[in-house]
Protein backbone atom coordinates (compact mmCIF):
# COMPACT_ATOMS: atom_id res chain seq x y z
CA UNK A 1 0.00 0.00 0.00
CA UNK A 2 1.53 3.34 -1.10
CA UNK A 3 1.32 6.62 0.82
CA UNK A 4 -1.42 7.91 -1.46
CA UNK A 5 -3.48 4.77 -0.83
CA UNK A 6 -2.75 4.86 2.90
CA UNK A 7 -4.25 8.33 3.32
CA UNK A 8 -7.27 7.71 1.08
CA UNK A 9 -10.60 6.70 2.57
CA UNK A 10 -10.35 3.23 1.07
CA UNK A 11 -6.78 2.88 2.30
CA UNK A 12 -7.74 3.85 5.86
CA UNK A 13 -10.62 1.37 5.79
CA UNK A 14 -8.33 -1.40 4.56
CA UNK A 15 -5.76 -0.58 7.22
CA UNK A 16 -8.44 -0.64 9.91
CA UNK A 17 -9.79 -3.95 8.63
CA UNK A 18 -6.34 -5.55 8.61
CA UNK A 19 -5.59 -4.26 12.10
CA UNK A 20 -8.75 -5.77 13.58
CA UNK A 21 -8.24 -9.11 11.80
CA UNK A 22 -4.68 -9.24 13.12
CA UNK A 23 -5.93 -8.63 16.67
CA UNK A 24 -8.63 -11.28 16.33
CA UNK A 25 -5.94 -13.83 15.42
CA UNK A 26 -3.48 -12.83 18.15
CA UNK A 27 -3.52 -15.58 20.76
CA UNK A 28 -1.52 -13.45 23.19
CA UNK A 29 -3.71 -10.33 22.96
CA UNK A 30 -5.94 -9.39 25.87
CA UNK A 31 -9.39 -10.95 25.62
CA UNK A 32 -10.95 -7.48 25.86
CA UNK A 33 -8.92 -6.34 22.84
CA UNK A 34 -10.06 -9.33 20.80
CA UNK A 35 -13.69 -8.70 21.76
CA UNK A 36 -13.33 -5.06 20.69
CA UNK A 37 -11.80 -6.09 17.36
CA UNK A 38 -14.59 -8.63 16.78
CA UNK A 39 -17.24 -6.00 17.53
CA UNK A 40 -15.63 -3.63 15.06
CA UNK A 41 -15.60 -6.27 12.33
CA UNK A 42 -19.24 -7.07 13.03
CA UNK A 43 -20.12 -3.40 12.68
CA UNK A 44 -18.41 -3.27 9.29
CA UNK A 45 -20.92 -5.96 8.21
CA UNK A 46 -19.16 -6.62 4.90
CA UNK A 47 -18.04 -10.00 3.60
CA UNK A 48 -14.25 -9.33 3.91
CA UNK A 49 -14.78 -8.27 7.53
CA UNK A 50 -16.85 -11.35 8.33
CA UNK A 51 -14.30 -13.63 6.66
CA UNK A 52 -11.63 -11.99 8.81
CA UNK A 53 -13.83 -12.36 11.88
CA UNK A 54 -14.23 -16.08 11.23
CA UNK A 55 -10.44 -16.42 11.44
CA UNK A 56 -10.92 -16.24 15.21
CA UNK A 57 -11.96 -19.88 14.99
CA UNK A 58 -8.56 -20.83 13.56
CA UNK A 59 -6.64 -19.69 16.64
CA UNK A 60 -6.50 -21.09 20.17
CA UNK A 61 -6.02 -18.35 22.75
CA UNK A 62 -3.40 -18.82 25.45
CA UNK A 63 -6.12 -19.06 28.11
CA UNK A 64 -8.42 -21.99 27.32
CA UNK A 65 -11.47 -20.70 29.22
CA UNK A 66 -11.34 -17.35 27.43
CA UNK A 67 -10.82 -19.15 24.12
CA UNK A 68 -13.96 -21.25 24.58
CA UNK A 69 -16.04 -18.27 25.70
CA UNK A 70 -14.92 -16.08 22.79
CA UNK A 71 -15.65 -18.75 20.19
CA UNK A 72 -19.07 -19.43 21.70
CA UNK A 73 -19.84 -15.72 21.74
CA UNK A 74 -18.75 -15.32 18.12
CA UNK A 75 -20.78 -18.34 17.01
CA UNK A 76 -23.94 -16.79 18.48
CA UNK A 77 -23.23 -13.39 16.94
CA UNK A 78 -22.70 -14.92 13.50
CA UNK A 79 -26.11 -16.56 13.74
CA UNK A 80 -27.64 -13.10 13.92
CA UNK A 81 -26.10 -11.79 10.70
CA UNK A 82 -28.01 -11.46 7.40
CA UNK A 83 -27.83 -14.59 5.28
CA UNK A 84 -26.63 -12.71 2.22
CA UNK A 85 -23.55 -11.70 4.20
CA UNK A 86 -22.75 -14.66 6.45
CA UNK A 87 -23.23 -17.48 3.92
CA UNK A 88 -20.97 -16.04 1.17
CA UNK A 89 -18.43 -15.21 3.89
CA UNK A 90 -18.67 -18.76 5.25
CA UNK A 91 -18.07 -20.22 1.80
CA UNK A 92 -15.08 -17.98 1.16
CA UNK A 93 -13.63 -18.68 4.59
CA UNK A 94 -14.03 -22.46 4.33
CA UNK A 95 -12.34 -22.55 0.94
CA UNK A 96 -9.25 -20.85 2.33
CA UNK A 97 -9.03 -22.32 5.83
CA UNK A 98 -7.93 -25.62 7.38
CA UNK A 99 -10.13 -25.15 10.46
CA UNK A 100 -13.73 -25.10 9.27
CA UNK A 101 -15.76 -27.01 11.86
CA UNK A 102 -17.18 -23.97 13.70
CA UNK A 103 -18.18 -22.19 10.50
CA UNK A 104 -19.83 -25.33 9.13
CA UNK A 105 -21.93 -25.35 12.30
CA UNK A 106 -23.04 -21.81 11.46
CA UNK A 107 -23.93 -22.93 7.93
CA UNK A 108 -25.87 -25.91 9.26
CA UNK A 109 -27.88 -23.66 11.57
CA UNK A 110 -28.69 -20.90 9.07
CA UNK A 111 -28.68 -22.28 5.55
CA UNK A 112 -31.45 -23.99 3.64
CA UNK A 113 -30.65 -27.48 2.35
CA UNK A 114 -29.84 -26.08 -1.09
CA UNK A 115 -27.66 -23.31 0.34
CA UNK A 116 -25.78 -25.76 2.54
CA UNK A 117 -25.13 -28.13 -0.35
CA UNK A 118 -23.91 -25.24 -2.49
CA UNK A 119 -21.16 -24.69 0.08
CA UNK A 120 -20.50 -28.40 0.64
CA UNK A 121 -20.23 -29.10 -3.09
CA UNK A 122 -17.66 -26.33 -3.42
CA UNK A 123 -15.69 -27.79 -0.52
CA UNK A 124 -15.86 -31.31 -1.91
CA UNK A 125 -14.49 -30.02 -5.22
CA UNK A 126 -11.75 -28.21 -3.29
CA UNK A 127 -10.89 -31.26 -1.16
CA UNK A 128 -11.37 -34.30 -3.42
CA UNK A 129 -9.88 -37.71 -2.60
CA UNK A 130 -6.19 -37.12 -3.18
CA UNK A 131 -3.02 -35.96 -1.50
CA UNK A 132 -3.12 -32.92 0.77
CA UNK A 133 -0.28 -31.86 3.01
CA UNK A 134 -2.74 -31.18 5.81
CA UNK A 135 -5.98 -33.22 5.51
CA UNK A 136 -7.60 -31.68 8.62
CA UNK A 137 -10.12 -29.60 6.65
CA UNK A 138 -11.05 -32.69 4.63
CA UNK A 139 -11.72 -34.67 7.82
CA UNK A 140 -13.82 -31.82 9.26
CA UNK A 141 -15.81 -31.69 6.03
CA UNK A 142 -16.45 -35.44 6.12
CA UNK A 143 -17.39 -35.23 9.80
CA UNK A 144 -20.00 -32.63 8.93
CA UNK A 145 -21.29 -34.70 6.01
CA UNK A 146 -21.63 -37.79 8.17
CA UNK A 147 -24.27 -36.03 10.26
CA UNK A 148 -26.43 -35.08 7.27
CA UNK A 149 -29.40 -37.29 6.49
CA UNK A 150 -29.11 -37.33 2.71
CA UNK A 151 -28.94 -40.21 0.22
CA UNK A 152 -25.85 -38.67 -1.39
CA UNK A 153 -23.69 -38.95 1.71
CA UNK A 154 -22.72 -42.68 1.65
CA UNK A 155 -21.59 -42.47 -1.97
CA UNK A 156 -19.54 -39.35 -1.24
CA UNK A 157 -17.90 -40.99 1.77
CA UNK A 158 -17.17 -44.13 -0.25
CA UNK A 159 -15.08 -42.05 -2.64
CA UNK A 160 -12.72 -41.18 0.22
CA UNK A 161 -11.93 -44.85 0.80
CA UNK A 162 -9.39 -44.24 -1.99
CA UNK A 163 -7.74 -41.26 -0.32
CA UNK A 164 -3.96 -41.63 0.10
CA UNK A 165 -4.15 -40.50 3.74
CA UNK A 166 -4.81 -43.44 6.07
CA UNK A 167 -6.57 -41.23 8.59
CA UNK A 168 -9.03 -40.02 5.96
CA UNK A 169 -9.66 -43.58 4.75
CA UNK A 170 -10.19 -44.79 8.30
CA UNK A 171 -12.65 -41.99 8.99
CA UNK A 172 -14.58 -42.86 5.83
CA UNK A 173 -14.75 -46.51 6.93
CA UNK A 174 -16.05 -45.58 10.38
CA UNK A 175 -18.60 -43.15 8.94
CA UNK A 176 -19.93 -45.69 6.44
CA UNK A 177 -20.23 -48.37 9.10
CA UNK A 178 -21.95 -45.93 11.44
CA UNK A 179 -24.50 -44.96 8.77
CA UNK A 180 -24.98 -48.61 7.93
CA UNK A 181 -26.33 -48.19 4.41
CA UNK A 182 -26.33 -51.65 2.70
CA UNK A 183 -25.06 -50.26 -0.59
CA UNK A 184 -21.81 -49.37 1.21
CA UNK A 185 -20.95 -53.08 1.48
CA UNK A 186 -19.39 -53.20 -1.99
CA UNK A 187 -16.99 -50.26 -1.47
CA UNK A 188 -16.02 -51.50 2.01
CA UNK A 189 -15.23 -55.00 0.78
CA UNK A 190 -13.34 -53.55 -2.17
CA UNK A 191 -11.17 -51.59 0.27
CA UNK A 192 -10.71 -54.66 2.43
CA UNK A 193 -9.44 -56.64 -0.56
CA UNK A 194 -7.34 -53.86 -2.08
CA UNK A 195 -3.75 -55.17 -2.18
CA UNK A 196 -2.48 -51.63 -1.72
CA UNK A 197 -4.25 -51.27 1.64
CA UNK A 198 -1.49 -51.60 4.24
CA UNK A 199 -3.42 -50.45 7.32
CA UNK A 200 -4.10 -53.34 9.68
CA UNK A 201 -6.38 -51.22 11.88
CA UNK A 202 -8.46 -50.23 8.86
CA UNK A 203 -8.90 -53.81 7.67
CA UNK A 204 -9.73 -54.92 11.21
CA UNK A 205 -12.27 -52.11 11.56
CA UNK A 206 -14.04 -53.15 8.37
CA UNK A 207 -14.27 -56.77 9.52
CA UNK A 208 -15.51 -55.76 12.98
CA UNK A 209 -18.04 -53.33 11.51
CA UNK A 210 -19.43 -55.88 9.08
CA UNK A 211 -19.70 -58.41 11.89
CA UNK A 212 -21.63 -56.01 14.11
CA UNK A 213 -23.95 -55.01 11.28
CA UNK A 214 -24.68 -58.67 10.66
CA UNK A 215 -24.63 -58.28 6.89
CA UNK A 216 -24.65 -61.28 4.57
CA UNK A 217 -21.25 -61.17 2.85
CA UNK A 218 -21.49 -64.53 1.11
CA UNK A 219 -21.12 -62.84 -2.28
CA UNK A 220 -17.63 -61.76 -1.21
CA UNK A 221 -16.31 -65.03 0.25
CA UNK A 222 -12.96 -64.96 -1.54
CA UNK A 223 -12.10 -61.49 -0.27
CA UNK A 224 -13.31 -62.23 3.27
CA UNK A 225 -11.47 -65.52 3.50
CA UNK A 226 -8.20 -63.84 2.51
CA UNK A 227 -8.70 -60.96 4.94
CA UNK A 228 -9.98 -62.84 7.96
CA UNK A 229 -7.55 -62.84 10.90
CA UNK A 230 -7.32 -64.06 14.47
CA UNK A 231 -9.94 -61.62 15.77
CA UNK A 232 -12.80 -62.82 13.56
CA UNK A 233 -14.40 -65.94 12.12
CA UNK A 234 -16.30 -66.41 8.89
CA UNK A 235 -18.91 -69.10 8.30
CA UNK A 236 -19.31 -68.39 4.61
CA UNK A 237 -22.20 -65.99 5.16
CA UNK A 238 -21.51 -63.83 8.20
CA UNK A 239 -18.40 -62.48 9.91
CA UNK A 240 -18.29 -62.86 13.68
CA UNK A 241 -16.02 -61.44 16.35
CA UNK A 242 -14.11 -63.94 18.45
Amino acid sequence: MGLKDLFSSAGRSKSKLDKHIKTVQNQYAQSADRYYAMEQLLEMAEIPAIVGLMKRFTMNASKSIEDEEEKGWLYKRLLGLPLDTVLPAAKEFCLQSDNIAWVLRVVEELASKQQEWDILDALLAHHPPGYERDPSAKVQLLTHLQEIDDARVPDILAGYLEDPDEGVRFFAVEALLDIGEPRSLGPLVARLGNPAEDSLRLRTRILTGLARLGWDVSAHRDVINKAIGNDHTFDGTHIKER
